[in-house]
């Protein structure tokens, strides 16, 4: 009878130690879950962001390369009216001189704005690598518990058998 007893008793205990053990894995495991889901969703918004800024810089480079064109657009019917109304060949060589030095300086103004979108384009990249970098600081901060749960649900087994094993030696 006391034998009896003594196993109901065990498998009580048994059943609520292993109740008290099986909580704070599930607050882990949820806090984890809860870490990985707000990972992704910074990725997510992450790769949005950056997506916004690559067309951004798209949009700025074709806008530079329309107001090339329609530069270069207005020299040509400028310098095709002054040929029309030319009258010396001593004028028709000045007006190709004008049109290759307004090349030149179209050019030189088409080149450096260029790289002033290039440097518009860059510091809207780099915004988002910077938010990068700090989300996954806090990713790896919130995956914590994940990780903890995760390893309480091997370890937990392991540190039931050796305490049993110690008992019984």
């Amino acid at each position: 009878m006391a034998s009896k007893g003594t196993a109901s008793h065990n498998s009580s205990h048994s059943a609520s130690h292993s109740a008290a053990h099986t909580e704070p894995h599930e607050t882990d495991l949820a806090a984890g879950s809860s870490g990985i889901a707000d990972l992704t969703r910074r990725q997510l918004a992450n790769t949005a962001s950056t997506t916004g800024a690559l067309l951004r810089a798209m949009d700025t480079f074709q806008q530079t390369q329309q107001h090339m064109i329609q530069r270069a657009a207005l020299l040509q019917e400028r310098t095709a009216d002054r040929l029309r109304n030319a009258t010396s060949p001593i004028e028709l060589v000045a007006i190709q001189s004008t049109v290759v030095l307004s090349g030149l300086s179209e050019w030189a103004q088409y080149s450096q704005e260029l790289m002033l979108a290039s440097l518009k384009a860059q510091s809207e990249f780099m915004r988002p690598a910077e938010l990068q970098q700090q989300s996954a600081a806090q990713a790896a901060n919130a995956a914590g518990p994940l990780f903890q749960a995760w390893q309480s649900v091997f370890s937990a087994p392991m540190s039931g058998t050796m305490a049993g094993m110690a008992r019984h030696h």
